[in-house]
C-alpha cells in the first residue's frame, strides 16, 4: 500500500511539469538593468500580465526591479505577434541567416531563434526545415531565399524570394502572387522561377491564389501558374503518382515509366520522336516527293498557296487549357533517406527524363529508402511514388 501511495506522489509532482510541458514557450535575451515592467510593456500584448512570465522563470516579485543579463521563457500567446518567433527543426549542409536590418549572413545552427523579418538562404545542396511557435511548418529547398513573417507585408508568414518551399498552413507571397491555405492541414508547395513565375501546387486541402485582382481555389492534386503581372491560371491537374514497372506490370501509366536496375534508377517515358514512313534512296540521298532544291526543281512559288494568318492565334494560356500537361513528363524528382519516413532527406535532386541516376555514384554503402516524383512541362511536381528500400554497395 505504501508503495502505492509513493507512486501516486510522485506523479503528482511530475503532473504540472507535464501540463506547463504542453504550453509553448519562447526564449527572450534581456539585458541586465531591464525591468519585468520594461519587459513586459516591450514584448506582452497585454503588459499588465507581466505576473504570468513569474509562472515560469524565477524572478523577484517587484516588476520594477532591475534584473541582471538573462534568458526568460515566455508563452508565445502573450507575446506581440511581431516577436512571436520560429526555429529550425533540421538543416542541411550550407543554410544562411541574415538578421532584420543587418546585411550579414552567418551559418545557422539548429539552436538560433529566429524572428519576423529574418531572411533565410539555402545553397546548393542544402535545405532548412522550419517550424513556427504558431504550428506553421516551412521547409526550404536547395537555392532559395525567403522572409519569415515580412513587417512590410500584413497577412503573410513567408515572403519566397528565390527557389522553391513545401509548407503546411502557411501564408506566402511573391513577386506575382499571394498563396493563402483554406484549411489548416493545407500542404502546398511554391516555386519562384527566374522570370519571376510563381508555380503553386496543393498536395493536400485547398489554397487561394490571388494575383491582379483574380483569386482562384486550387485544390488538392491540382496547380496554378502565375507569370509576373498577371492573374492566375486556371488550375491544372498535376502529373500523377509516380510508379515503377514491374515483371509482371511493364506498363503501370499512360505517360512514363519507372524502372529500377541494381542501384540505377531511369525513367522511359516512351517514344519522343515519330517515326517516319519517307524512305529516303541511300546512293542518291534522295526521297521521293521532295524537292531537289540543289538541281533547281524547287516548287513554283505561284502555285504556292500562302498560310491563311488572319484567324485568331491560340494564346498560350488557352494551349496550356487545351492540353493535358499532366500527361506530359520532363522529368523526375529523386529522394533518399535512411528511414522510411523520410525524416531526413540524404540525397535530393532533379533529372530529365533521359537520364540515369546511379545511387552507388552519390551514397556510401549502406541501405536506403528512396522515392521518385513526375515533373511535368511547367515544372509541377507530382506526388512521390511509395518508398521503395535499395542496398547500396
Amino acid at each position: 500500500m505504501n508503495k502505492i501511495i509513493n507512486f501516486f506522489c510522485a506523479l503528482s509532482l511530475l503532473l504540472p511539469s507535464f501540463l506547463s510541458a504542453e504550453e509553448k514557450l519562447q526564449s527572450i535575451t534581456v539585458k541586465p538593468g531591464d525591468t519585468l515592467w520594461a519587459i513586459s510593456q516591450k514584448y506582452l500584448k497585454d503588459a499588465n500580465k507581466w505576473d504570468m512570465i513569474l509562472k515560469y522563470n524565477n524572478l523577484p516579485k517587484n516588476p520594477y526591479a532591475a534584473l541582471p543579463g538573462m534568458t526568460l521563457k515566455i508563452p508565445v500567446d502573450l507575446l506581440k505577434e511581431e516577436y512571436r518567433a520560429a526555429r529550425f527543426t533540421g538543416l542541411v549542409n550550407d543554410v544562411r541567416v541574415r538578421k532584420k536590418n543587418l546585411s550579414e549572413w552567418n551559418k545557422a545552427r539548429v539552436r538560433d531563434e529566429l524572428y519576423n523579418g529574418d531572411t533565410l538562404r539555402t545553397n546548393v545542396n542544402s535545405k532548412a526545415d522550419i517550424k513556427f511557435y504558431t504550428g506553421q511548418v516551412l521547409n526550404l529547398f536547395a537555392n532559395s531565399m525567403v522572409v519569415l513573417r515580412p513587417p512590410q507585408k500584413k497577412d503573410s508568414d513567408v515572403q519566397l524570394l528565390t527557389g522553391q518551399i513545401r509548407s503546411v498552413n502557411t501564408r506566402v507571397i511573391t513577386a506575382s502572387a499571394r498563396i493563402t491555405p483554406k484549411t489548416r492541414d493545407t500542404e502546398f508547395g511554391a516555386r519562384v522561377k527566374e522570370d519571376l513565375t510563381t508555380l503553386v501546387q496543393v498536395y493536400k486541402g485547398a489554397a487561394s491564389v490571388e494575383a491582379k485582382g483574380k483569386t482562384v481555389e486550387v485544390k488538392e492534386g491540382f496547380a496554378s501558374e502565375i507569370k509576373i503581372d498577371m492573374p492566375p491560371s486556371a488550375s491544372i491537374k498535376l502529373p500523377p503518382a509516380a510508379q515503377f514497372a514491374d515483371a509482371g506490370n511493364p506498363k503501370l501509366d499512360k505517360t512514363a515509366n519507372l524502372k529500377l536496375e541494381g542501384s540505377v534508377i531511369s525513367l522511359d517515358a516512351g517514344k519522343t520522336v515519330k517515326k517516319t514512313d519517307v524512305k529516303v534512296d541511300l546512293k542518291t540521298g534522295k526521297a521521293p516527293g521532295v524537292p531537289d532544291l540543289k538541281n533547281g526543281s524547287a516548287p513554283d512559288t505561284d502555285k504556292v498557296k500562302p498560310p491563311d494568318i488572319s484567324k485568331d492565334i491560340m494564346d498560350s494560356r488557352k494551349v496550356m487549357e487545351t492540353m493535358d500537361i499532366s500527361k506530359t513528363i520532363s522529368g523526375y524528382h529523386v529522394q533518399v533517406s535512411r528511414s522510411r519516413e523520410f525524416s531526413r532527406v540524404v540525397f535530393d535532386r532533379n533529372y530529365d527524363i533521359f537520364t540515369k541516376v546511379n545511387l552507388e555514384e552519390h551514397l556510401p554503402g549502406g541501405n536506403y529508402w528512396f522515392r521518385v516524383a513526375y515533373i511535368d512541362l511547367l515544372g509541377f511536381e507530382g506526388k512521390f511514388s511509395e518508398p521503395r528500400q535499395i542496398s547500396v554497395r
